[in-house]
């Protein structure tokens, strides 16, 4: 099979009239590069501006479609300058698409601001649905999938990060997330004080050649990377939810790392109240783990 794919017959089985003006947002591949649609395919070789991430990365996909289409970096630095040249070109009537450097845009990816830049001034926005790791790892991750949360990236913040480790405690729902390769470690250390119990997933570069994925409780999975010198690749992990229904499922060691995560901000009476909601569980028992935590 030739490595260089032209579109012109893809684009002539599609009517072109198909493709009115607009903003389209398309989705590319995660990793494997036959993920491609052909919608997606036809979408970008009839755009007259291709925004991306990264000129160097989306070059490597449109060169292997043969797309000669003009590329523009965007990105949340420059995107106040370059929306009224965007949208000056969408008013003018011609396609514009935007891709991230993986996966759908506007996912943990810029764009969100020229979209409803285009909603206000009643420019058409199209979407071309196509990858997206945050499904394609759900669906793997042998983790309920009916219902998810989608966090994005951990923040580096602490009071940011404090919050969002709150998020994922406490939901009933599991819990999508991103992480840097080089602090994956130390979040699952996190999840072994604070949600041991709880199945989680790591999925590691999803599609590509080097796809892993590591199933089980955050010890188990933490053991699994814990030797390895390096980990490389995109990191997304899927975390098991509470089920609220279940009355005291809470070892003491689990209630001690919420009265940990909350003794610094917050009182004892508070820390208790908030505990014994959330959680379900005695008053009595998360005021005598207190007592017992300053002996």
């Amino acid at each position: 099979m030739d490595s260089n794919i032209s579109t012109t017959a893809i684009i002539d089985q599609l009517n072109k009239n198909n493709f009115l003006p607009g903003l389209y947002i398309v989705s590319t591949p995660i990793g494997n590069l036959a993920d491609i649609s052909i919608r997606s395919l036809s979408a970008l070789s009839l755009s007259s501006l291709i925004l991306c991430e990264d000129t160097r990365t989306s070059k490597k996909l449109t060169m292997k479609f043969g797309i000669k289409n003009k590329l523009k970096a965007f990105h949340k630095f420059n995107a106040t300058k370059e929306i009224p040249n965007i949208l000056r070109k969408l008013k003018e009537g011609l396609i514009v698409s935007i891709i991230s450097d993986a996966g759908t845009p506007l996912i943990s990816d810029p764009g969100e601001s020229l979209v409803n830049k285009c909603i206000e001034e009643k420019i058409s926005v199209y979407s071309i649905p196509g990858a997206s790791s945050v499904l394609g790892s759900i669906v793997v991750s042998g983790i309920d999938a009916s219902k998810f949360t989608f966090l994005g990236f951990s923040p580096q913040v602490k009071k940011l990060k404090e919050n969002f480790l709150e998020k994922i405690i406490f939901s009933n729902e599991t819990v999508v997330i991103f992480e840097s390769p080089k602090r994956l470690k130390k979040l699952l250390l996190t999840f072994i004080d604070s949600i041991p119990s709880r199945k989680i997933a790591v999925i590691r570069e999803l599609t590509k050649r080097n796809e892993e994925i590591v199933r089980g409780k955050p010890q188990f999975v933490y053991d699994e990377f814990n030797d390895r010198v390096s980990i490389k690749g995109e990191i997304t992990l899927v975390i098991e939810g509470i089920d609220y229904d279940k009355k005291n499922q809470f070892s003491n060691e689990e209630i001690d790392a919420f009265i940990n995560l909350y003794k610094k901000t917050l009182s004892d009476k508070d820390i208790v109240t908030k505990i014994s909601n959330k959680l379900n569980v005695s008053k009595r028992v998360v005021y005598q783990l207190i007592i017992d935590s300053k002996k």
